[in-house]
């Protein structure tokens, strides 16, 4: 009878541990794999968003009144008014004059001239920092009254019946280029209507916006932060897709350096805010940047 020797107990306690450490590394593989594909479909969606919105303001744009009634507002308004231990919070806020023909779905005639706004405000949301980009338009009713008027414009905006078309803003603004691309130190512009000053060429939307899991459930602050002192910041839960230079915490922007999750809150009370103390647990939004650029109508040049 032929000798059938099977394995022993060290054979298969070795077979085991390879067996274990191929499933460890396909493992690892699968999940790297799976994190990748999660993180460029949440970068993809949150580009899809932006891209809606700036193919929005681009058309708006292109129908920009360039004749001698035409006007174009690029400024700020109050959203909450200083408090004690708190300066006014100033969202950006861009209106001009269009010419209806451009923009068919507000002007089905096409033989109107159409106001147009678009204004960051906030959300509806108790303690949130974040808002909405939000676009009104009105044909011109040339009644004395219309969204140049900022009393006109603060009511208009009281209804809150815009269309919403980005959330969780965290910053944003619009910059006003020249030709060669360069924007204007100064954030406000005011071109009205009868001047021979033609208009800037190009313009351009800037966007900090946090969503999906981003916000839902974003990172916090692993110890108390000081107001003044101690700069070191380690954070607990997912490393964002890019990291930003600046966090919102509570009301505070921070400035930062550092490598996730370990941060440096280099600068306080950045962009109008003021330091302050964030306790441990204290949530730290980190918005992703957004920009894109767009041409006026006819360059921005004035027709008589």
């Amino acid at each position: 009878m032929r000798d059938r020797r099977g394995m022993t107990l060290m054979e298969v306690t070795l077979a085991l541990l390879l067996f274990g450490m191929l499933a460890t590394f396909i493992l690892g593989v699968i999940d790297s794999v799976l994190g990748l594909w999660q993180s460029g479909e949440r970068r993809g969606r949150g580009d899809l968003v932006f891209a809606a919105a700036s193919e929005r303001l681009r058309s708006d744009l292109g129908a920009l009144h360039t004749g001698p009634d035409g006007w174009l507002v690029v400024d700020t308004w109050e959203a909450l008014p200083e408090a004690e231990g708190r300066p006014a919070w100033r969202l950006p806020r861009l209106r001009f004059l269009a010419d209806g023909g451009g923009l068919p779905a507000d002007d089905p005639s096409g033989r109107a001239a159409v106001e147009i706004a678009w204004v960051f405000v906030p959300e509806n949301v108790a303690g949130s920092r974040l808002t909405r980009l939000v676009r009104w338009a009105r044909v011109d009713g040339g009644r004395g009254e219309g969204f140049e008027i900022d009393r006109y414009m603060a009511d208009v905006q009281a209804q809150g019946d815009g269309l919403v078309l980005l959330d969780g803003v965290a910053y944003g603004g619009f910059v006003a280029l020249d030709m060669d691309g360069v924007g204007d130190e100064d954030p406000t512009l005011d071109l009205p209507a009868g001047i021979p000053v033609g208009f800037p060429p190009r313009l351009r939307l800037e966007v900090e916006r946090v969503a999906g899991s981003s916000r839902l459930r974003p990172p916090t602050l692993d110890d108390r932060l000081a107001t003044a002192g101690g700069l070191q910041m380690t954070l607990r839960g997912t490393a964002p897709l890019r990291q930003p230079t600046h966090v919102l915490v509570d009301e505070e922007w921070i400035g930062i350096s550092g490598t996730f999750p370990r941060l440096v809150a280099a600068r306080r009370g950045e962009r109008g805010t003021l330091p302050t103390g964030h306790e441990r647990g204290a949530e730290v939004l980190l918005p992703e940047t957004y920009s894109s650029e767009h041409a006026l109508s006819g360059g921005g040049r004035r027709r008589r």
